[in-house]
């Protein structure tokens, strides 16, 4: 009997990449128990590109053994991401990336003399794609052709939003420097602006695979190529900053459907193919905000404006887009289609979504601006990881007809964080942070280690600032660069109060 094919969509959400970890260990754990199903897509952006980059290398040479909770709760901490050792010519961001880099690289690459060993749940090809956000627009011509008073013209339209897909097989190697590349891929796509720098990435332009560059540097990336000027004409290729996916595209079932019909053909079979969505973000319907305009955050702190902007870009980019451009005829074909092919709103009625319960309080990764809140801490992680593990465990006994009795060290108590009573208080404010005690710095509360750690961090990236060569310029930055890096430190710092609350 054939296995049911099982794409998986695992949206952004920063530190709530926790929860995406929490739901995709309990998934993959429930259908190991069982020979019906392979995993043949997956598509992530930010939060979850990483993860699913994760997911695809233990997929394929750990047998399924993702690493998930030692990555995401033991190891991505705000004390190693505020570090504040800045290297020379590092683009300006609040967080560092250092940490994430060597975590990333560590996770694509086997320990030594370890043996690998496909997974069962590994199709045969297996699509990883990440949405990434281009800081440089490119030109993209379409198939509509527009008509003018003398002559057709191209429709072309300026993009910034991509993606890079990678086909991994059997004869994908552990060693193939391919995993570099989707390393770096997938640290682009959790870029966020602001909070962490941007990646470049070197990008083939031509219509054929660039001699110069691996074949796997030709991965689609636009399902089209982009248009150029003619004295850019001959350039192959071409490095460019990326920022993260979410941006444009932050729930990718657009790329999971297109890769579907890739699959399955046009008419995929629902008793054969599983399209499951894991987004850490539905957990509440937003509220309308009544206040007067003059008295919201946005409108009196620049701050507030600039972090709102930023939120509302992301939930824009988790809207789901159903709609088509319009088709020509095959023989008459000028371009390619600008993006993927997207789903029939009709389709998500076969899809099974993870999501948290309204009923219970918001997530940790939630908090803070950004939804940079599990960082804080161990047991944050830890709590967003079990309520990701104890939605999923529910998808799988109730929509997909598993009932494993999954084992963990934990025991039973794992699926309800909320009665385990060797978690800390619930967060509820910034405050209350005062009163929760660090995992990893005993003796001092979670609120005095970020404090202390932030000021560090953002002194040194406020006095690395470069002020240009005039050495006027210099010598008054020289002088100046320590007392106004104190103040505007100790400024933000009495700022984060306000910033707590989700989406703030």
């Amino acid at each position: 009997m054939s296995k049911k094919r099982v794409a998986l969509v695992l949206s952004g959400g920063v530190s709530l990449g926790s929860y995406i970890a929490g739901a995709l260990d309990e998934l993959l754990r429930q259908m190991a128990q069982s020979d019906q199903y392979e995993i043949d897509i997956i598509t992530g952006a930010s939060a979850g590109a990483t993860t699913a980059a994760i997911i695809a290398h233990a997929l394929l040479y750990r047998n399924g053994d993702t690493l998930l909770h030692q990555i995401w709760v033991n190891q991505i901490d705000s004390y190693d991401l505020l570090d504040s050792d800045i290297p020379k010519g590092t683009p300006f961001s609040l967080l560092s990336n250092l940490h994430l880099q060597t975590i990333s690289r560590q996770a694509l690459t086997l320990p030594p003399g370890y043996q690998p060993r496909r997974s069962p749940l590994c199709a045969d090809q297996l699509e990883l794609a990440m949405t990434i956000t281009n800081l440089d627009a490119l030109s993209y011509e379409s198939r509509v052709r527009l008509k003018t008073g003398r002559a057709s013209e191209p429709f072309i339209q300026d993009r910034h939003s991509e993606q890079e897909t990678f086909q991994l097989t059997s004869t994908t190697s552990p060693i193939d420097p391919l995993w570099e590349r989707v390393a770096t891929v997938a640290l682009a796509s959790a870029a966020l602006p602001m909070v962490f720098p941007p990646i470049a990435i070197t990008r083939n332009l031509g219509d054929q695979a660039n001699p110069d560059l691996p074949a796997w540097q030709s991965s689609i990336q636009y399902i089209q190529t982009p248009v150029r000027n003619p004295e850019q004409a001959d350039v192959a290729a071409a490095t460019f900053l990326y920022a993260d996916g979410g941006l444009f595209n932050n729930l990718p079932i657009d790329l999971a459907w297109h890769y579907v019909q890739a699959h399955d053909g046009d008419q995929p079979d629902p008793s054969q193919r599983i399209i499951i969505i894991v987004d850490p973000s539905k957990d509440r319907i937003q509220t309308i905000g009544l206040d007067p305009p003059q008295q919201r955050g946005s409108y009196r702190n620049p701050l507030v404006y600039l972090g709102g902007l930023i939120v509302a870009m992301y939930r824009e980019g988790g809207a789901i887009q159903f709609d088509r451009e319009v088709p020509n005829p095959a023989d008459q074909v000028l371009g390619a289609l600008p993006g993927v092919n997207r789903p029939e709103v009709e389709a998500l009625n076969d899809v099974a979504l993870v999501l948290p319960r309204p009923d219970q309080p918001h997530l940790i990764g939630a908090h803070l601006v950004f939804a940079l809140g599990a960082f804080l801490d161990q047991s944050f992680r830890e709590y967003d990881f079990r309520r990701g593990a104890a939605d999923a465990r529910a998808v799988a006994q109730k929509l997909l007809g598993l009932s494993a009795d999954v084992t963990r060290p934990e025991g039973p108590i794992f699926y309800a964080p909320d009665s385990d009573p060797r978690f800390r208080p619930y967060p509820t404010s910034y405050a209350t942070l005062n009163q929760i005690p660090s995992i990893r710095f005993p003796g001092k509360s979670v609120r005095a280690v970020l404090e202390t750690r932030l000021r560090q961090r953002l002194g040194a990236v406020i006095r690395s600032y470069p002020v240009g060569q005039s050495w006027l310029l210099k010598a008054l930055w020289a002088v100046v660069r320590y007392p106004f890096s104190w103040l505007l430190t100790d400024y933000l710092v009495k700022q984060l109060p306000d910033h707590w609350a989700p989406g703030s």
